[in-house]
């Protein structure tokens, strides 16, 4: 009977805090070590639910892997924030959580081969893919370093070949990170990672286009999430409500 119910919740998850239980998430102070809910392995924890459910990054992005993978590769989609908004929306992938540190680099580059830059895709999406599940849950908070900007980085490293030893190729990536959290910074917090997400796929188009000559569209988003997100911003945020489809042009050109 144990066996059967760990299954079950392996297999229904809930999208919001506690993948398990829906509860509200305890952040710590400093980590601990845990043994994940899901999988079983001790672990270190920044954080578990009111409820004491800790389930590790590996297995919090379990389900989202394997459901947006083969939608990238196929796609056409020309626009990566559009392409975003369609992964997001696909099952395993919660409001917020590691997943989303990968699916930034490999929505990015989807757009680039769709809009004509030359990458073998299945290969870079793979690597997209390994790189992002190194970057941990909870960066934006413990690290000072948002785990969509390190996204962006990951995608612009990838397409530039770049290594630590690669004099020509390192500055880029890393000016294209500092863009990122410069302009997540400048919205403000606290954490959203769907909307720290849009900005670094904002912020890497432009670096698309500007390091490399391909342009890749950007229209401007409504967010349908901000009801599933306890720490909204509201207002405060681009991406809410109505001001969504005319203030993202402006904030671009402030910031």
């Amino acid at each position: 009977m144990k066996i059967h119910i760990e299954r079950k919740n392996e297999r229904k998850q809930f999208r919001e805090n506690c993948v398990l239980c829906g509860k509200e998430l305890v952040y710590f102070r400093e980590s601990k070590m845990m043994e994940c809910s899901l999988c079983h392995e001790q672990k270190l924890s920044s954080c578990a639910c009111r409820d004491g459910h800790f389930v590790c990054d590996a297995c919090h992005r379990k389900q989202s892997d394997a459901a947006y993978l083969p939608y990238l590769m196929q796609s056409r989609e020309r626009d990566p924030l559009r392409l975003f908004e369609a992964v997001i929306e696909m099952e395993g992938v919660h409001m917020h959580g590691p997943e989303h540190h990968a699916i930034v680099p490999c929505v990015l580059l989807t757009a680039y081969r769709n809009c004509g830059g030359e990458i073998d895709l299945s290969r870079a999406l793979a690597e997209a893919l390994r790189r992002g599940g190194q970057v941990p849950g909870g960066t934006c908070g413990y690290w000072g370093v948002c785990g969509a900007a390190a996204g962006a980085g990951i995608y612009a490293s990838i397409l530039l070949g770049s290594t630590p030893l690669n004099k020509t190729a390192w500055p880029a990536p890393q000016s294209l990170t500092a863009r990122c959290l410069t302009r997540n910074a400048e919205i403000g917090g606290p954490r959203c990672c769907k909307r720290t997400c849009r900005t670094a796929i904002i912020a890497a188009s432009e670096f698309t286009e500007e390091a490399l000559g391909v342009a890749m569209p950007c229209r401007p988003v409504k967010c349908r999430h901000y009801e599933r997100n306890r720490e909204c911003i509201r207002s405060a945020c681009p991406y809410y409500g109505e001001k969504a489809y005319y203030g993202l042009s402006r904030l671009v050109q402030r910031l």
